[in-house]
């Protein structure tokens, strides 16, 4: 069986759950912004954000994916996570849309992008760690240096802004 535990399953749903989140925050912030620098660099980390997403889905729900409708699943996860105090704002079903909205600056965006880039650098880290095959870490620690690359390169824009 893929998932010995349910406690792997939900961190691999939450992992996709980040995904799915940071594509959809990076392609409206792409949109948003008139800034050429900035708005490449969104539109890189949406499309990033959503491989890392096919690369999730296909290795552990092949032919199922991810979708909009919330499962009665999906809801006992988010409540287990709250519970253990374990949250950030891209591991819940967020409303994108209206964190985008309040983002009226581009560096509050790059802050917030750096923030959420730091937490899923730790997060596929831990899931690294805990991964219990080969191909498990060797997929996280992928994951890690693709997020961490996120952070370097959003760190130097907002050094460059200042």
């Amino acid at each position: 069986m893929l998932f010995d535990h349910i406690e792997e399953k939900e961190a691999v749903i939450r992992a996709a759950l980040i995904e799915q989140n940071g594509h959809k925050f990076y392609k409206m912030l792409a949109d948003r912004t008139s800034d050429k620098e900035a708005k490449d660099l969104f539109k890189r980390f949406a499309h990033d954000e959503q491989r890392h997403l096919r690369i999730i889905e296909n290795k552990y729900f092949p032919g199922v994916g991810f979708n909009d409708q919330i499962t009665e699943e999906e809801l006992q996860i988010e409540e287990y996570l709250e519970k253990s105090g374990s949250t950030d704002i891209f591991t819940k079903r967020i409303n994108v849309e209206a964190l985008v909205r309040i983002i009226d600056n581009p560096k509050k965006a790059l802050l917030i992008a750096l923030d959420t880039e730091r937490g899923s650098v730790e997060y596929f880290r831990n899931l690294a760690r805990r991964a219990r095959t080969e191909d498990g870490r060797k997929l996280y620690g992928e994951l890690v240096e693709e997020e961490k690359d996120h952070v370097s390169q959003l760190e130097a824009m907002l050094a460059s802004a200042s």
